[in-house]
């Protein structure tokens, strides 16, 4: 009944000109971003655009509401690809794709969602654009209709593939699911609904050990508070093994009520210097990375606000599967994401691809200089080092701007803290790094990202054994990481988001 409604009101409504609209105007230092317009339809049009994914050799696929098609689109030639691999069937309310995700192991196979008519879809392909007709049906297999409505899909880093979604109402449902990838049959392995729980279905992404996190947003209409739980992957892989679902009180909630978060749209994480590092899309459309290891939030990318009363909001994002994305790094990995404008009918007014990468690491470097470390570290106290960016007369460059990284050369412990951080005036500032479970001493590296320029400390004590705090320097070596999280305040983040009032548009389990 809704569907009929809101469609009922694009059918009458007047439609806005095509907005011009750039999505992104400013990033995070050391990334810049391409905007690429895919789709201005004309007139109404509630099939929004949906799902965006790379595949294992950096093709770029998406769906094109407007055309309803799974398409390409040609990073080398700036365009969509001329032929569609596959046309969406049209079911009653109109094809929604939700989301789409390649199988890590098999670069043939893309799977995808679609709630419209409550499937999920896998095709084969047989080359870029082409599929591969001795597969299923013309190279299309779609699973038996499902008993909810799917929000999103993910694969672990062990090739298995899970949904989520849910059905609103006075009997809900919400779950994540295994799905099989042969029959594409699910089976439930988490309950959602209790204890304490939520009827709408938020995004779900996995870590690089396999640890499933789940977005739980508030009860519609409320946009505040998010919720993230985290399953681990042995409680995950027991739920699969005995069939019996788990519930929220068997997860670990990372992110409470209490924090007050904003929903978050769609999340995918990146393994970045060691740690994983959760991107997420907040309701404007705004990136927010949050790294796991340092509990570190900021702000990646800011979206503009939007024109008039339309809407701006993300409905998806995608990594390519390796590689570094340091700021100043000059990775090849690239960061997808899909910006919707939209009027208050829901007609479509601007869709686009805005793809992300890391800008090159500073030329005139040519040594990293330590200007403090201390001469004794205590497990668990917070400890401070400053890096110098210097030229090759060994003078500091304060115009300068690059991305140093700190990583335990030798000794024992685990390092934690902010342990990437992009310089101001040259200099890089490490104040919240903390050492656990170290023991005699430790020498630290600190590498600028993008580059083989390292500088080393001696060894430094642990809680108080022998050991020097001096630093020696380096201008040749291992490249070592090439990235990490940024530091940042999360109130700040809030704050920001607040005075933005964007309300989002979050796609949930329907009645």
């Amino acid at each position: 009944m809704k569907y009929l409604l809101l469609m009922a009101a694009c059918a009458v409504a007047a439609a806005l000109g095509a907005q011009s609209v750039t999505y992104y105007p400013s990033t995070a230092g050391g990334y810049q971003v391409a905007q690429h317009d895919v789709t201005i339809p004309s007139g109404g049009n509630f099939s929004l655009p949906g799902g965006v994914d790379w595949d294992t050799g950096g093709e770029l696929y998406y769906y094109d509401g407007d055309a309803h098609t799974i398409q390409r689109y040609d990073t080398l030639l700036n365009q969509p690809a001329s032929s569609a691999l596959y046309n969406v069937p049209n079911p009653v309310f109109g094809p929604y794709v939700d989301d789409i995700e390649f199988d890590p192991n098999i670069s043939t196979d893309l799977f995808f969602l679609e709630s419209g008519a409550q499937l999920i879809y896998k095709l084969r392909r047989s080359g870029l654009d082409t599929l591969d007709t001795t597969f299923g049906t013309n190279g299309v297999l779609a699973s038996s209709m499902l008993p909810m409505y799917p929000y999103d899909l993910a694969f672990d880093g062990f090739s298995r593939l899970f949904c989520i979604g849910g059905v609103a109402g006075a009997s809900p449902i919400n779950g994540v699911y295994f799905v099989d990838r042969n029959s594409l049959a699910i089976t439930q392995v988490v309950d959602l609904l209790t204890p304490a729980g939520t009827d709408a279905s938020g995004p779900i992404t996995f870590d690089s050990s396999g640890n499933l996190y789940v977005f739980l947003p508030p009860q519609y209409p409320q946009v505040y508070p998010l919720r993230i739980v985290r399953f681990s992957k042995a409680s995950l892989d027991n739920a699969i093994a005995a069939s019996v679902p788990l519930t929220v009180a068997d997860g670990t909630m990372v992110v409470d009520a209490g924090a007050n978060f904003p929903n978050g749209g769609r999340a995918d994480f990146h393994l970045e210097a060691g740690h994983d590092v959760l991107y997420y899309t907040a309701p404007d459309g705004s990136i927010y990375r949050w790294d796991t290891a340092s509990s570190g939030y900021t702000q990646f990318a800011f979206a503009a606000a939007p024109v008039g009363t339309d809407v701006n909001y993300p409905s998806a994002i995608s990594f390519e599967q390796a590689g570094g994305f340091g700021p100043y790094s000059g990775s090849g990995t690239r960061l997808a994401v899909m910006m919707i404008t939209r009027d208050a009918s829901y007609a479509v007014q601007q869709s686009s691809l805005c793809i992300f990468n890391a800008t090159a690491a500073p030329g005139a470097v040519n040594s990293l200089a330590i200007t403090d470390v201390p001469a004794n570290i205590v497990n668990g106290v917070p400890f401070r080092c400053e890096i110098e960016l210097r030229d090759a007369g060994n003078a500091l460059l304060p115009n300068e701007i690059g991305g140093v990284d700190v990583q335990i050369l030798s000794g024992t412990g685990t390092l934690s803290g902010t342990t990437y951080r992009v310089t101001a005036g040259g200099v890089a500032v490490f104040d919240d790094l903390v050492l656990t479970g170290g023991s005699g001493s430790v020498i630290l590296r600190f590498t600028l990202s993008g580059s083989s320029i390292v500088v080393d400390t001696s060894a430094v004590a642990i809680n108080g054994s022998s050991g020097g705090g001096g630093g020696s320097s380096s201008s040749s070596g291992s490249g070592g990481c090439s990235t990490g999280s940024g530091s940042g305040s999360w109130m700040l983040a809030l704050g920001l988001l607040a005075m933005l009032g964007v309300a989002i548009r979050f796609r949930r389990a329907r009645a």
